[in-house]
């Protein structure tokens, strides 16, 4: 790939992190996802479409102060790592708050390969619940030696990211009316990375192009809210997809003619 960068730039208020996600994942590109907000911005580096890291420029969402919360570090010891890492810096190595910790011998490496998972998908989750900022997306290779490489699936990120939103309200509008009736089209082979649970799939298989909005949401594993945002991550995922109807009377006749009946009520 030539070092020209491509960039995207969008509106949160108008496409959903979701969104984003799925159409990064598709082309699979590398690049780096910049969501801002304010004075806070964060950043999603993808490779080959999938998550590898992310960062934030709250202090609060760091390593060390994640750490902090969770008890996993003393006052102490982070005071000492916070130190060391700025005697570092002073002295002009590259180094990250990770691998002071590791070098103090506070952390194993695997103990903070899962404190670093943690705290990128928590970073990663809180910006679903973002309603407005800028977004935009550089395409391009970025240095992976400085970071932590992790490897997180994107579809399976948008599920659950979609999952920990704490108000869908604006989400599950974008699915359309109650009366909304939805297409399967998937193949089973193409879910394997998204990672649903049996009920979660199960909620999958009973879109049938039959069956409205309203009473999709009541068959879930869960209440109704969660239901729902499970049909907009399968949405997004374009594991289904909005059947053309304009009415509730459209609806009754598809559901009266997949039923065998051989007369449709008037509309």
């Amino acid at each position: 790939m030539s070092d020209s960068r491509f960039e995207f730039r969008g509106d949160l208020s108008k496409t959903p992190l979701p969104e984003v996600l799925q159409t990064v994942h598709h082309y699979r590109v590398p690049g780096v996802l910049l969501v801002r907000r304010g004075e806070l911005e964060k950043k999603i580096y993808l490779w080959n479409g999938d998550v590898i890291f992310a960062t934030s420029s709250d202090r609060e969402e760091s390593l060390g102060n994640v750490l902090l919360r969770s008890g996993a570090l003393t006052r102490e010891q982070f005071d000492e790592s916070v130190k060391r890492l700025v005697e570092a810096r002073a002295a002009e190595e590259t180094r990250r708050h990770g691998a002071v910790l590791v070098d103090m011998g506070l952390l194993t490496q695997e103990a903070l390969t899962a404190s670093v998972m943690r705290q990128v998908r928590d970073i990663l989750y809180s910006v679903f619940d973002w309603e407005e900022g800028s977004v935009s997306f550089t395409v391009g290779r970025f240095r992976t030696d400085e970071i932590v490489q992790l490897d997180i699936p994107t579809r399976a990120a948008i599920v659950a990211g979609v999952k920990a939103v704490r108000d869908a309200r604006r989400l599950i509008a974008l699915l359309g009316p109650s009366w909304t009736v939805f297409d399967p089209c998937y193949a089973p082979a193409e879910i394997g990375d998204v990672a649903l649970e049996a009920a979660e799939i199960r909620l999958l298989q009973h879109v049938d192009g039959t069956k409205t909005l309203r009473e999709l949401v009541g068959l879930g594993p869960s209440d109704a809210s969660h239901n729902a945002k499970l049909l907009y991550a399968f949405f997004v995922l374009k594991l289904i997809s909005r059947r053309d109807v304009t009415s509730r009377t459209s609806v009754k006749k598809i559901q009266w003619s997949t039923s065998g009946g051989g007369y449709a009520p008037p509309s």
